[in-house]
C-alpha cells in the first residue's frame, strides 16, 4: 500500500481518536499500528494511519515510487520509535509516583491496586487490601474479586435492622435524597414481608417535601403521619405503636447549620422518651470526602446509628465509601444509585460495595438504560 501522509494520533478517548482521524482523513485512512497502554490507571491509546495517494508513490507508467515508498517506510519506523521513547518515559513516570511497597507489587496485584486507586480508593487503604488479596490468591487474578469482597467484610460494617418496633429516622444536609430514601426503604421493607409500617414527616419548612413522602405512602398504601415539633410529637407518638416500622423523613439542612441541626436533635431526642429510635446518616457521593466529613462532623450531635450512601450514579469515585465507611466505624445499611423508586437501591453489603467499585463507571448505566 502507497500513501501520501502517515499520521499518529493519540489520546485517552478511543471514540474521539477515531472522529479525529475520519475528519482529517475523509474516512480513507488505513490503520497501520494500534497500541493500548494503561498508564496511571488510565487506558491511553496510540494509532497510526496511513492516507493513499497513488500520485505520490506511482510513477508515470503507474509503477512503485520507491524512493517515495522507502521515505515513508522510514517516516514509520521513526514513529515507532518515537512512541516506544514515549511508552518508556510515561511508564517511568507513572513508576516514579508509586511507592516503594507499590513497585513491590506484581503486575496483577499492581492493576488491581490501580483500579482501586482510580475509583476513589485511599492509596494506603488500595495498597493494603491488594497486599492481603494477593497473599491470599497469588497471581491468580479470577479469584481476586472474590477476595476482595471477604476483605471488604473485615474493613467495613455492614448492617439493616430487621427487627419489628422500631423507628429510623433519616438524617442529612438539604438534596441527599432523604425523602426517595425513605420511600425506597419503605418499600425494601414492604418487599421482605413487614408491611405493617408507616411514614412520619417532620419538615416543617417544605411543604412539597412532605407532599412528595404522602404520594409514596398513598402508592404503598400505607399512613402518613405529619409533626413538626415536640408538642406534636407528644400528641401522635402512641399512635405509632401499632406498627411494625415507621420511617421518618426529617427536615434537610445544611450540614454547617448547626442550629437547624440541633432542632432535629430535639426532634429525635423526644421520640427516642417514648420508642426505640435508630438515626441514619445519609452522605451523598457526589460530594467531596472533606465534605462528607463535615457532615458526619456536625451531625454526629444526634447520634448516629447507620449510614447509607446516596447518589452512587453521580460518581466514579465510589472508593470513598470505603475511605469513609472504615474511618467512622458505623455499619453501612443501604446504597442508593438513582432516583427511581423502588428500584435504585441495593442493601448494603461486601459483595453490592465490590459491585459498584469494579462496575462500569456511571455514564455506561445511563448509556445502557437509553438501549
Amino acid at each position: 500500500m502507497r500513501y501520501s501522509v502517515v499520521k499518529k494520533f493519540s489520546g485517552t478517548n478511543l471514540l474521539k481518536i477515531f472522529e479525529k482521524i475520519k475528519e482529517d482523513a475523509g474516512g480513507n485512512s488505513i490503520l497501520l499500528g494500534y497500541e493500548e497502554k494503561d498508564i496511571g490507571g488510565k487506558k491511553h491509546y496510540e494509532i497510526i494511519v496511513g492516507i493513499p495517494d497513488k500520485n505520490l508513490v506511482t510513477s508515470d507508467n503507474g509503477q512503485l515510487n520507491k524512493d517515495v515508498l522507502e521515505k515513508v517506510l522510514v517516516n514509520i519506523n521513526d514513529m515507532r520509535n518515537e512512541f516506544r521513547m514515549i511508552k518508556d518515559s510515561l511508564e517511568f513516570i507513572s513508576r516514579k509516583v508509586l511507592s516503594s511497597a507499590e513497585l513491590k507489587l506484581k503486575d496483577s496485584a499492581l492493576s488491581f491496586f490501580k483500579k482501586l486507586v482510580s475509583r476513589g480508593v485511599e492509596k494506603n487503604t488500595a495498597l493494603s487490601i491488594v497486599q492481603e488479596i494477593y497473599s491470599r490468591c497469588g497471581d491468580d487474578q479470577a479469584r481476586f474479586e472474590k477476595a476482595f469482597i471477604d476483605i471488604l467484610s473485615d474493613y467495613l460494617l455492614f448492617d439493616v435492622p430487621k427487627t419489628k418496633g422500631k423507628i429510623l429516622a433519616l438524617v442529612g444536609p438539604t438534596g441527599v435524597g432523604k425523602t426517595t430514601t425513605a420511600a425506597k426503604i419503605g418499600a425494601v421493607y414492604i418487599a421482605s414481608g413487614i408491611r405493617n409500617i408507616a411514614f412520619l414527616g417532620t419538615d416543617r419548612y417544605r411543604i412539597a417535601s412532605v407532599e412528595q413522602i404522602k404520594k409514596y405512602a398513598d402508592i404503598m398504601g400505607v399512613p402518613l403521619f405529619v409533626a413538626t415539633t415536640p408538642e406534636e410529637i407528644k400528641r401522635i407518638i402512641y399512635k405509632l405503636d401499632q406498627f411494625d416500622i415507621v420511617i421518618v423523613d426529617t427536615m434537610g439542612k445544611s450540614h454547617y447549620d448547626i442550629k437547624s441541626i440541633r432542632k432535629i436533635a430535639s426532634l429525635i431526642k423526644e421520640i427516642g422518651l417514648y420508642k426505640k429510635i435508630e438515626v441514619f446518616l445519609l452522605i451523598s457521593c457526589s460530594q467531596r470526602e472533606e465534605e462528607m466529613i463535615s457532615v458526619i462532623r456536625n451531625f454526629s450531635e444526634i447520634g448516629i446509628d447507620y449510614l447509607i450512601f446516596t447518589k452512587i450514579d453521580e460518581t466514579f469515585y465510589s472508593g470513598s465509601i470505603i475511605n469513609i465507611g472504615s474511618m467512622i466505624e458505623k455499619p453501612i445499611a443501604f446504597f442508593t444509585t438513582g432516583q427511581s423508586v423502588p428500584d435504585d437501591i441495593k442493601i448494603a453489603s461486601p459483595k453490592n460495595l465490590a459491585d459498584i467499585i469494579l462496575g462500569p463507571p456511571p455514564l455506561t448505566k445511563y448509556l445502557l438504560k437509553e438501549h
